[in-house]
């Protein structure tokens, strides 16, 4: 058994074991179907992993860049076999600071999508609180000084499994003018937020035992919703939602009136 297909079975374990991560995937899970574009084509899970999304919206084609019997297809996601234009959603946790050319799935995500069609990402977030806890319970880096638009070609290749936890701060908050303007005549933002200030790291995550008993996940859900206001010094997480556009804007595609 490889070393993705052992971990991701070992994942299926802990989702049916562990009741904080399906609460906190749940809703996860269920924002994302509010935001799927209802179009003709076909949604996408990329880096499906255990497949937990497929329990929630079962016509989903989940795949991953390594076989796994629950799965419905395997490719790279650089290199996407799916017909132009015909994709409806393409929605991503945790697989975008996997990848080593983001800006270069983008462009291919592009090709595939319908007019309208979608990129949904759940990603980590860089805050204070969040960086202080993922240094110390995380193997996965924060690299803050690449510039993706800049990167060369001799440097996409990597291990799927490396990864910048980094990547969707670079690319939608820090660099997110740079991605509008190359992307101007591809994508719009739609929804960029922070979320998930206490939650996520009281479950422990996939890898590491929960910090708190069952019995306190309702009072751990309240305090989620109080320290809303402070989740630019909290968050763990970011949610990020694309959508591919018909006409062009001259001057860069408009982030949405949500934006943080």
């Amino acid at each position: 058994m490889s070393y993705e297909l052992n971990k991701l079975t070992r994942h299926r374990e802990i989702w049916k074991k562990k009741k904080i991560i399906r609460d906190i995937y749940t809703g996860w899970y269920k924002q994302i179907l509010k935001d799927l574009n209802p179009g003709k084509g076909r949604t996408f899970e990329l880096g499906a992993g255990s497949g937990n999304f497929k329990e929630f919206k079962p016509e989903v084609a989940a795949a991953d860049i390594e076989y796994c019997p629950w799965l419905d297809i395997t490719f790279d996601a650089h290199a996407m076999p799916i017909k132009e234009n015909t994709a409806a959603n393409i929605v991503m946790i945790d697989v975008l600071h996997h990848l080593a050319d983001p800006v270069g799935f983008f462009h291919e995500a592009a090709q595939t999508l319908e007019t309208g069609g979608r990129i949904i990402l759940v990603e980590p977030f860089p805050t204070p609180f969040s960086l202080f806890i993922y240094k110390r319970f995380h193997p996965e880096p924060f690299i803050m000084d690449i510039d993706y638009f800049k990167k060369t070609s001799s440097s996409f290749k990597k291990d799927p499994w490396e990864a910048n936890q980094a990547a969707a701060y670079l690319l939608f908050f820090k660099h997110w003018k740079t991605f509008l303007n190359h992307f101007w005549n591809e994508f719009k933002i739609v929804k960029r937020k922070r979320m998930s200030c206490i939650l996520y790291p009281a479950s422990g995550g996939f890898e590491n035992k929960a910090m708190i008993p069952d019995a306190l996940i309702p009072l751990f859900k309240l305090l989620e919703i109080i320290l809303m206001p402070f989740r630019r010094l909290l968050a763990f997480r970011c949610y990020i939602v694309l959508e591919k556009i018909d006409t062009p804007c001259p001057f860069g595609a408009p982030l949405s009136r949500g934006d943080l």
